[in-house]
């Protein structure tokens, strides 16, 4: 009898035991899950606070535009009556010392309203959008950059204004970064041909995907009395308004100390294309592979104080981005004036800020030319003259 109450015992001590292990573990999941459920909760908002203050930063930078087109506007004489372009150029006025606007510019402009010294993003306050709390707090502008940033696709082509805020003779162009190259980690260069007697190869035989693209660098210029047939003048004198240089990626070409002079135009001399320009063979320390410093000429109706002057580089062979800087006779820098400026905006959400800076590209006053058709195979077209409806679907089939 003893010893069946002892197992007894022992039989409840051990479902006693049981049952308090299971609720401790019961409790520890519990305690865990929620945890995690709090932690993912934390996270989404962080993430919908990140995504709106950023949203709140974008905003300010579309406004930034707004103001920049009312500038252009002002100042070619096409706003409105309605618009105060005094307060907009005002409002443009750099802050001494920087080459930046003050902080409040689209507020001093009056294209926005400003609340405590933000400006508001949400237009209601109804919906769950206000729990968000949006505002863009500061938009900085700087009109004139050191340089001009892009990136070319393979065979896209861009034309840049080659506008300074003081005169200008020569142009940097660098190309080819560590974005363009395949991804594998590897950030050697590879050439195409490092000998001097350089030729533009069919696509697809000698470029590989690390090789920098070949630069098409095309020059139109003008000065003060510009006729259509000094696009074709010789270039006798040292002037000339268009000029074409063909850029070869080229571990011995020509060093970025060098200058490169326009005037050396393959369609003036074809002995001379393409230019072999040095690269370097490893972008481990970042910046461009490719640089070379080309010498303008001056246009054929003017000199280096009233060029109007045109850049355009199209990429081949391979993708690459680029950046241009204004030079002077002596190497000095020269800024952009007014082509792509820069707009600093600072958007937040609740207490969390994003901070994004744009660059804003100003097209002028008119379409620059350029291609309707971009390609790089081959373009079929058939020609007919007919008087009858069918006689347009009717076209012999095209064997380019």
């Amino acid at each position: 009898m003893k010893i069946q109450n002892r197992r007894l015992s022992q039989s409840g001590a051990v479902s006693l035991f049981v049952v308090i292990f299971s609720a401790l573990l019961l409790t520890i999941i519990t305690i865990s899950f929620v945890q995690l459920m709090v932690k993912d909760q934390r996270q989404a908002t962080a993430s919908d606070l990140s995504q709106s203050a950023y949203d709140s930063a974008q905003a300010g930078i579309e406004d930034a535009k707004r103001l920049l087109i009312l500038d252009q506007s002002c100042r070619n004489g096409t706003a409105a009556p309605s618009v105060n372009c005094g307060q907009v150029t005002a409002a443009l006025a750099l802050v001494p010392g920087t080459l930046q606007t003050a902080c409040n510019t689209l507020g001093q402009s009056g294209i926005v309203n400003q609340t405590g010294g933000e400006t508001i993003i949400q237009q209601t306050t109804t919906d769950n959008a206000a729990k968000l709390d949006q505002a863009y707090t500061c938009v900085k502008i700087a009109v004139d950059t050191a340089d001009y940033l892009g990136q070319l696709e393979n065979d896209e082509s861009v034309i840049i204004p080659l506008k300074g805020d003081r005169a200008f003779s020569k142009v940097e162009l660098s190309w080819f970064s560590d974005q363009d190259l395949s991804g594998t980690g590897n950030l050697d260069i590879a050439f195409p041909d490092t000998g001097a007697n350089v030729t533009l190869p069919r696509v697809g035989t000698k470029w590989k995907t690390n090789s920098p693209a070949l630069m098409r660098a095309q020059l139109i210029q003008l000065g003060s009395t510009f006729k259509l047939s000094d696009l074709d003048a010789s270039g006798g004198g040292g002037r000339s308004d268009a000029n074409t240089l063909f850029l070869y990626p080229s571990a011995a070409g020509l060093p970025p100390t060098v200058d490169k002079d326009f005037l050396v135009d393959v369609r003036r001399d074809p002995t001379n294309a393409p230019q072999p320009i040095f690269c370097k063979s490893n972008i481990a320390g970042g910046g461009y592979a490719c640089q070379v410093s080309l010498k303008i000429p001056d246009p054929v109706d003017g000199d280096v104080n009233n060029r109007n002057a045109f850049l355009r580089l199209s990429a081949l062979y391979n993708k690459a981005h680029f950046q241009v800087k204004l030079k002077d006779s002596a190497g000095g820098d020269v800024k952009l004036s007014g082509v792509q400026p820069e707009v600093d905006s600072t958007g937040r959400a609740n207490d969390l800020f994003r901070r994004v800076v744009a660059r804003v590209e100003l097209r002028g006053d008119f379409t620059y030319p350029n291609a309707e058709i971009n390609l790089a195979g081959n373009l079929c077209k058939n020609f007919s003259v007919t008087d009858t409806n069918i006689g347009y679907s009717s076209s012999a089939s095209c064997l380019p």
